[in-house]
C-alpha cells in the first residue's frame, strides 16, 4: 500500500513539474521548393543552355568569315584594250568615246580631244599597228606592253594599264622611240624579227600574227627560234608567196654562236599586214 502511494505521488509531481516548463517544439526541417535555390552568377554563366547558344553562334561567325571571295577575272585582257585604242585612234574616235579605256588618273591628265591628239602628234595618222605581249605585276594589278604603231613612220609605243573597276584601263602612253616603216613584204617581216633578236628582243612579237602573239612559248617569241648564241648573220635562200590565200614561206640560213641554222619562217597576212605564224627547222 505504502509503495503504490509513493508512485501515486510521483506521478502528481511528475505532472505539475512538466506544466511549469516553458513550451518547447521540435524544430521543423525546412522544405524548399526548387524554384526557390538561390542561383549565383557564376551558376548562371555556367548555364548548358546559354553556353551552346553562343558556341553555335560563334561557330556560325566564323563559317560565314571563312568563306573564299570569288575572283573576279576581266571581260578582257590588256592586249584587247590596247587595240581597240589603236582601232578607235584610227577611226578618229575622240575624246569621250576613248575615255573608257581610260583610267580615271589618266582620262584627267588629258582632259579633251586636244589632249588625246597630243599623244602621238596633233598631224600623226595611224595605220597599221603590232601589239606585243603584256607584262603583268606579281600582284595582277598593272601590265605593261609595247606596240609598233605606223603613222606612216613606225614608232615603240608602251602602255601602261592598271585594273580599275574589273577592267584593263590605260593609265599611261610612252612614244619611246621611232624607225623605219613596218616592212610591206614578208622577206622584210623576217628580217626585221631576227634584227630584233638581237637588238631589242622585246619587240621580236610585234612581227608575229595576233593569234601567234597570244600562244607564244615559254620563253616568248625568242624561244620560236631555237638558236643559240649572239646574231652573227643571216641570209634568205628562197621566198615563196601565195597571194590567195596570202600567205609566204621564207627560208633563211642564220648564223649564231659559230654555228649555221636553217630556218623556215611561214607567214600570213592579217588586217595588220604581214607577220610570222610559225619558225620551223630544216634539215640541210
Amino acid at each position: 500500500m505504502k509503495k503504490f502511494l509513493s508512485i501515486f505521488v510521483l506521478i502528481l509531481l511528475f505532472g505539475s513539474g512538466c506544466s511549469s516548463l516553458p513550451n518547447l517544439s521540435l524544430p521543423t526541417a525546412a522544405v524548399l521548393s526548387p524554384t526557390q535555390i538561390p542561383v549565383t552568377p557564376a551558376a548562371q554563366n555556367q548555364n548548358p543552355t546559354a553556353a551552346a547558344t553562343a558556341t553555335v553562334g560563334s561557330v556560325t561567325e566564323q563559317a560565314t568569315t571563312a568563306l573564299p571571295t570569288m575572283v573576279v577575272l576581266p571581260k578582257i585582257d590588256p592586249e584587247k584594250t590596247v587595240s581597240l585604242f589603236l582601232d578607235g585612234q584610227k577611226a578618229a574616235a575622240n575624246f569621250a568615246l576613248t575615255s573608257s579605256l581610260l583610267s580615271a588618273k589618266y582620262a584627267a591628265a588629258l582632259k579633251d580631244d586636244a589632249g588625246l591628239k597630243a599623244i602621238f602628234g596633233k598631224d600623226a595618222v595611224l595605220g597599221e599597228y603590232k601589239v606585243g605581249s603584256p607584262t603583268i605585276s606579281e600582284d595582277a594589278l598593272k601590265a605593261t606592253l609595247e606596240s609598233t604603231i605606223y603613222m606612216p613612220q613606225a614608232a615603240n609605243i608602251r602602255f601602261s594599264l592598271v585594273l580599275e573597276n574589273g577592267e584593263w584601263k590605260i593609265d599611261d602612253i610612252t612614244v619611246l622611240s621611232t624607225s623605219g616603216e613596218y616592212p610591206s613584204n614578208p622577206e622584210g617581216v623576217v628580217l626585221g624579227f631576227l634584227t630584233s633578236y638581237q637588238e631589242s628582243p622585246d619587240r621580236m612579237s610585234n612581227f608575229l600574227i595576233s593569234s601567234r602573239r597570244s600562244q607564244l612559248p615559254p620563253g616568248g617569241a625568242t624561244a620560236m627560234l631555237q638558236i643559240n648564241g649572239s646574231l652573227e648573220g643571216m641570209v634568205i635562200q628562197s621566198a615563196a608567196v601565195s597571194p590567195e590565200p596570202p600567205t609566204a614561206s621564207i627560208i633563211v640560213t642564220i648564223r649564231a654562236g659559230g654555228k649555221d641554222y636553217l630556218k623556215k619562217f611561214l607567214l600570213t597576212r592579217d588586217t595588220t599586214g604581214w607577220g610570222i605564224d610559225a619558225i620551223e627547222s630544216v634539215s640541210e
